[in-house]
């Protein structure tokens, strides 16, 4: 019972900090401004929930270009670290070495999760037209994803289907690479 809660803790704990991390670095790809005091909603949890962590990766991996790797790389290690801590409290006898291995299948898992979970925010203000901040930042987010599918999606009944197949083009990608990771892990 014990290992559980430690586990469901560390688990909701390192979630959170990873999704932070891995919304930074896709805001940043997309050039939006996420400072604090830029009027993006997300600016005032975003950089102190993750400065902690990307600022000291910033000292050895110089900052520049349209990919900011730092934040990959902060999600990568507390992932990481997230499965040697289990391990360690699950036995206390071994580190698996394909932990690196499971940590990289389980920060791409967690980057589909959250796209869907963006496209069904997305999906949600679109159904109540609101017109807010937040709104327009989710359809800046997810517009570069849907609109090359809205190319050949059909509109059903003057409706968007775009949402959806993305959805379904994820929930794809992600039993894809689950199997491709008990191959690999099952070959290693």
């Amino acid at each position: 019972m014990i290992f559980e809660l430690a586990s469901l803790l560390l688990e909701a704990c390192t979630t959170i900090l990873v999704a932070a991390c891995l919304l930074r670095f896709y805001l940043h790809y997309l050039k939006m401004n996420f400072v604090p005091g830029s009027g993006n909603p997300f600016s005032h949890f975003l950089f102190p929930l993750t400065n902690w962590l990307i600022d000291p990766l910033r000292k050895i991996i110089p900052f520049g270009g349209r990919f900011d790797i730092c934040p990959l790389l902060a999600s990568y290690v507390l992932i990481l670290i997230k499965a040697m801590i289990l391990v360690a409290l699950s036995n206390g006898e071994y580190v698996d070495l394909h932990l690196p291995l499971i940590a990289l299948f389980n920060l791409i898992d967690l980057a589909l999760s959250g796209l869907i979970g963006l496209v069904l925010v997305y999906a949600l203000f679109t159904w109540t037209g609101t017109n807010s901040p937040t709104q327009e930042l989710f359809y800046k987010m997810t517009e570069p994803l849907l609109s090359p599918i809205r190319k050949f999606s059909p509109r059903v009944a003057g409706i968007d289907s775009s949402a959806l197949i993305l959805i379904v083009l994820i929930q794809m990608t992600t039993i894809i690479l689950r199997h491709a990771q008990k191959i690999i892990l099952s070959s290693m």
